[in-house]
């Protein structure tokens, strides 16, 4: 007669297959090490123009959540505008949508103060964040935040030079 494994092994095995396979990462468990990994990609990047849609995953008005078109020259954000409406995203919420080395920061924060989970899916050709949830504290409800970027990261050296031709100042592109 076989011998069927016990309940108890089943639930270990079944909780590491649930976490490994949804990609969930208990910090020290290497998150750090991978984000270093794929912040060292983005910087071989060497990108000094781009835009990229990010919508905030959170607890928290529309205005808050995006998404947003957010366009970055020089290292500085340039312009932050809502996708669906084009419209300029108000002063007091331009914080909120952060450029991509922002999103590095994020994660790196929430590592540096043992946030709970930290799940996180990276970009394999520009090591961006394209995805992630921290939940912060067990046993607190709504202070969870994520991010998920929602157009991908896009150089604008072809806008830069366009705009340069239609722009004898070559003032880069905004309302992007």
């Amino acid at each position: 007669m076989k011998r069927l494994p016990s309940c108890a092994a089943l639930a270990v095995v079944g909780a590491w297959i649930l976490q490994t396979g949804c990609g969930v990462i208990a910090p020290g468990g290497g998150v750090l090490e991978e984000l270093e990994r794929n912040e060292e990609i983005w910087a071989s990047l060497e990108p000094s123009m781009y835009a990229y849609g990010v919508e905030r995953l959170c607890f928290c008005g529309v205005e808050a959540r995006g998404p947003v078109r957010v366009a970055v020259s020089g290292g500085q954000v340039v312009d932050r505008t809502y996708i669906e409406s084009n419209a300029p995203v108000p002063s007091s919420f331009e914080d909120l949508f952060p450029s991509v080395e922002g999103l590095f920061d994020i994660l790196r924060d929430a590592i540096v103060h043992d946030a709970h989970v930290i799940e996180v899916t990276y970009d394999v050709e520009t090591g961006v964040p394209i995805d992630f949830w921290i939940d912060y504290a067990e046993n607190i409800a709504d202070e969870e935040l994520g991010f998920r970027v929602t157009e991908s990261v896009a150089s604008l050296p072809q806008l830069g030079r366009a705009a340069a031709e239609a722009d004898p100042g070559g003032q880069p592109p905004t309302g992007l």
